[in-house]
């Protein structure tokens, strides 16, 4: 049976940390209540269970450009946590750690050590280099095999309360959220008229966001348009400590490998990256590969108890950056996705800046690097 046609002026597809923060930008700075269709609950895939570090190096070293773009992410986070949580009623717990990353071989004491210089002169970030016996002394979780390394202040949240955050101050504003599998889009030329979901209703409307991960790579053959980007599975342990040991007041992280002590209480190992399509499910071999990395940086973990494993699908597009911007050859439709191990840290200045185009056509955030015209090689349209 066909169900009668709600009406949007904004249809937000995903109900995930970036669909959440487009939403409450639009209603906040511009008046508009937009829908958001996510087809199970929200924060249920990568932004309920990202670990909520926000760091500007991350795993290696981004271009200057976007490492400007992501220290401005986390600028925001600093500027409106207050406001959010005012009008949210939710506190999701932001707040400073320090943030450990040591070097166990000649090769990378001299990376980290360039990477420092960088990070101290263009990001104007501070950054301290501590020998073995320093860092020994003062960050004692850390493994004896340690040849030195760098600290920085970061900032952390917690990434399910900071959605859910995100959602109800914007419901507060008008945003309203429906429980939808969309299935494709209804349009006249190159305008959108609608967005199909699977129970055969429709939410009419000529402004539709792709924001739900991954899977926007399947929504973008709606628009005749194929992206370059993959789910990146990520696993994450977590565990608690023996009950005679505090936990630590910072955080390690050693390539793909971390110790992050949660504001909340828990204390979260990670992660994985593996390319195997959308398949989401927890597997006892990441579990294993995540403990032993975590206790050759921590050996203070040898007797934590595993209390659980998640894993989630990351949007990682072929460059490592986001696609944000309009859908070529489309009116009033936009790309929000491929934020990668960023979605968190980049959330709020992605939905300024998407909110600002969808109004106005146009952002003081320049998102002109994050376009998918960029992927000039590729085959861009689907015949």
């Amino acid at each position: 049976m066909h169900l009668s046609k709600t009406n949007a002026d904004v249809v937000i597809i995903g109900g995930g940390v970036i669909g959440c923060s487009i939403a409450y930008f639009l209603a906040k700075n511009h008046g508009i209540r937009a829908i958001i269709l996510e087809r199970d609950a929200v924060a249920s895939a990568a932004s309920g269970s990202a670990a909520g570090e926000l760091a500007a190096l991350g795993r290696r070293q981004y271009s200057d450009d976007f490492s400007k773009f992501i220290l401005a992410g986390i600028q925001m986070h600093g500027d409106l946590y207050e406001e959010i949580v005012q009008i949210s009623g939710i506190d999701y717990l932001l707040s400073d750690i320090e943030q450990v990353r040591p070097a166990f071989t000649s090769v990378e004491v001299s990376e980290l050590k360039e990477q420092m210089v960088w990070q101290n002169s263009f990001l104007g970030l501070e950054a301290e280099w501590l020998k073995t016996t320093d860092l020994r002394s003062d960050y004692p979780w850390i493994s004896h095999n340690v040849l030195g390394g760098v600290v920085t202040l970061e900032k952390q949240l917690e990434s399910y309360a900071f959605c859910i955050a995100l959602l109800q101050a914007g419901e507060t504003l008008g945003v309203r959220l429906k429980t939808a599998n969309v299935v494709g889009v209804a349009s006249e030329g190159n305008v959108v008229t609608g967005v199909k979901i699977s129970d055969g209703g429709m939410v009419g409307t000529n402004c539709v966001v792709l924001a739900n991960g991954p899977w926007a790579s399947i929504g973008a053959e709606w628009f005749g348009h194929a992206i370059p980007m993959i789910p990146l599975k990520g696993q994450i342990v977590h565990t608690a400590t023996a009950s005679d040991l505090d936990l630590p007041r910072y955080s390690i992280f050693h390539n793909s490998a971390y110790v992050l002590p949660k504001p909340g209480g828990d204390l979260l190992l990670g992660t994985t990256d593996e390319d195997v399509g959308f398949n989401n499910t927890p597997t006892e071999d990441a579990k294993n590969l995540i403990m032993e990395a975590a206790l050759r940086l921590a050996p203070s973990l040898l007797d934590a108890e595993v209390r659980y494993i998640t894993a989630c699908l990351r949007a990682y597009s072929s460059d490592g950056l986001p696609i944000l911007g309009k859908i070529p050859g489309w009116e009033g439709s936009y790309f929000a996705t491929g934020h990668g191990h960023k979605g968190i840290t980049l959330a709020l200045i992605t939905g300024n800046a998407i909110a600002d185009h969808v109004a106005n056509g146009e952002s003081q955030i320049d998102l002109k690097n994050f376009a998918l015209t960029r992927f000039q090689n590729l085959q861009e349209n689907i015949t």
